[in-house]
């Protein structure tokens, strides 16, 4: 009879379950916590001494500011880059946060002044840059700055917790310049000098507001962190008051945060009217002997301007094509227009020319270059081999009648040497070896013969500099 195994009771498996819920939270605790590993005094002294702003930070600040509304200016990525990575903006914005969770109020003093000097002094110097260059149009990169979203908040605030979180420890000071990049403070203060060279007030405020938004969530993540690993109060305040400043601090959070909110909303509702707009023209937009040549939507007018090439399409099919918007419920108010190359009423003509022909230009300029640049390409890599094969010739081409009679008088047994580049085959692989077929006395041993062969081989390496040679003997 086989014997069923005892059965756990309720009270041992749940002794088990509490067991591995214990192991599962210490792992965990010893996975991310950053506690045990934090240096308290490296974060403090590294924190103030980077408060400062004077002397040599001025003008680092200045440099970088030039650096980047260059970058701006000319629409470079790698130029703002290099901008940011050497920008002093971090320092005051985590002395403020490490003042507020330590309750400094002369550390907070001396960052919010440095803080508010380095920032008129980026706005001024990107302002006297955009009034001075030639070059004033609205490059994309400018633009990427005047319009801020909730995700730049993230941004900011993780940004910041990992350069917090990197300062807490020696050896993770690296990871500031990622943050610097990141978060990217200084783009937004040179835009915002451009916004006020040109007299934009959108540009200006929009940039603005970005700076804004990584400083402020910048300050908050050290304000967490330096609490979260209860760094030391320099002066004690009652728990109410304590609990009032966080509050004020976390409602400060809430109020800069909702701009972006209704920023990121606004860039939703055009992505989505895109993206059904899309879908409506490929779904619909049909007609046999005719082909969209181009779709052009705008959201901000709630208009999508479809362009056709081939067979006029009837204005019958056109009317049916704008009864069936109400069909999509975001496009409700939305405005087609259809553009026909074959139809030649003449402010169809102008619209096609004004949108079409630079479009076609440029397309036709980019095929262009693309060929031109393989042509190119091709040319190279022939010139590259007509040189490596040339230089293989010329390698094998030694003065034979002075080599001879040198040859000759060193070796007297030698009564005639011949020479002659021999091509060699392996698989795949041909090689060209320099080859000399040597004519001996009759008479000579065989050792004696080996011997001056060898001695030959090496007196005529060194004569030719060259490192693979062969020798025959006539036989």
């Amino acid at each position: 009879m086989p014997v069923n195994p005892p059965r756990k009771s309720s009270s041992a498996t749940e002794t088990e379950a509490k067991d591995l819920l214990f192991r599962l939270r210490r792992f965990l605790r010893r996975l991310l916590s950053i506690r045990h590993n934090a240096d308290r005094n490296f974060t403090e002294q590294t924190i103030l001494a980077s408060i400062p702003f004077r002397g040599h930070t001025a003008w680092l600040l200045v440099f970088s500011v030039m650096v980047a509304s260059v970058g701006l200016n000319i629409n470079s990525v790698p130029v703002v880059i290099g901008a940011m990575l050497i920008s002093p903006l971090m320092g005051p914005i985590m002395g403020m946060g490490y003042a507020i969770a330590t309750n400094n109020i002369e550390v907070f003093k001396k960052s919010a002044y440095n803080f508010l000097v380095m920032v008129a002094l980026s706005v001024l110097t990107s302002f006297l840059y955009f009034k001075i260059t030639p070059i004033v149009a609205r490059q994309q990169e400018l633009l990427l700055r005047t319009s801020p979203t909730f995700f730049d908040v993230l941004i900011g605030f993780f940004g910041g917790l990992a350069g917090v979180v990197a300062l807490t420890r020696k050896g993770f000071f690296n990871v500031i310049s990622g943050v610097a990049i990141a978060t990217a403070l200084m783009p937004p203060l040179c835009t915002a000098g451009y916004g006020l060279a040109v007299h934009n007030v959108h540009y200006f405020s929009g940039a603005f507001y970005l700076f804004l938004i990584n400083s402020f969530y910048i300050g908050l993540a050290t304000f967490i962190i330096i609490k979260y690993l209860r760094f030391p109060l320099v002066k004690h305040l009652d728990s109410a008051r304590r609990r009032l400043i966080v509050r004020l601090l976390y409602g400060l959070a809430v109020l800069v945060m909702i701009p972006s909110l209704l920023s990121t909303y606004t860039m939703y509702r055009r992505e989505l009217f895109k993206q059904t707009a899309r879908r409506f023209v490929d779904a619909n937009l049909k007609f046999p002997g005719a082909r969209v040549l181009k779709t052009d939507i705008k959201p901000d007018k709630k208009e999508i301007d479809v362009y056709f090439i081939g067979e006029i399409v009837p204005e019958s099919q056109v009317a049916f094509w704008k009864q069936q918007l109400g069909r999509y419920p975001r496009l409700h108010n939305a405005r087609l227009q259809v553009f026909q190359t074959a139809d030649k009423r003449k402010e169809i003509e102008e619209a096609l020319s004004k949108k079409l022909k630079g479009e076609m230009l440029e397309q036709f300029y980019r095929q262009t270059r693309q060929q031109l640049q393989a042509k190119e390409a091709e040319i190279q890599r022939l010139r590259d081999s007509l040189r490596l094969r040339q230089a293989r010739e010329n390698r094998f081409r030694i003065p034979y009648m002075q080599i001879r009679n040198e040859a000759l008088t060193l070796f007297p047994q030698l009564r005639e040497v011949e020479y002659a580049p021999v091509v060699h085959g392996a698989g795949s692989r041909i090689d060209t070896v320099p080859t000399f077929l040597l004519h001996w006395k009759p008479g000579l041993s065989p050792s004696f013969r080996r011997r001056e062969e060898q001695r030959f081989v090496r007196w005529m390496k060194r004569r030719l500099r060259l490192d693979t040679l062969a020798v025959e003997r006539l036989r």
